[in-house]
């Protein structure tokens, strides 16, 4: 008899497992697509914090170029007008925005990046 009962149970977990390895597929693909923007964004973040600390020592165009050229060397889509270095008193605002695109699996999702750093200046 516990054969018999055996036999009906077999193959019920198939099904579940190759939806579940379906997700499982779909969840990487996505991660492997959307990881590397955010890892991209926070070296914008390092080079904001960068040019800032360095805000007072060097002139507000070239804080704007070093934060570009450092985006471009990641592979982001920032322009130089999108960089902008404020100084008010002893503090220094350097922030850009940007949006980049990726596609997932047929859907094309847009993030939008807007990073902001503020430091005083010595």
């Amino acid at each position: 008899m516990r054969r018999a009962s055996t036999r009906s149970r077999r193959g019920e977990g198939a099904l579940a497992l190759i939806v579940g390895l379906g997700v499982l597929f779909v969840v990487v693909v996505a991660c492997v697509r959307i990881i590397p923007l955010h890892i991209h964004g926070n070296e914008v973040l390092d080079a904001l914090n960068e040019a800032a600390n360095f805000g007072g020592l060097k002139p507000p165009e070239k804080l704007q170029y070093d934060v570009f050229m450092r985006a471009q060397n990641s592979k982001v889509p920032l322009k130089l007008e999108a960089i902008k270095v404020e100084r008010s008193g002893s503090y220094i605002a350097i922030s850009a925005r940007y949006e980049q695109s990726v596609d997932v699996l047929g859907y094309k999702y847009v993030y939008k990046f807007d990073k902001r750093v503020e430091k005083p200046v010595f």
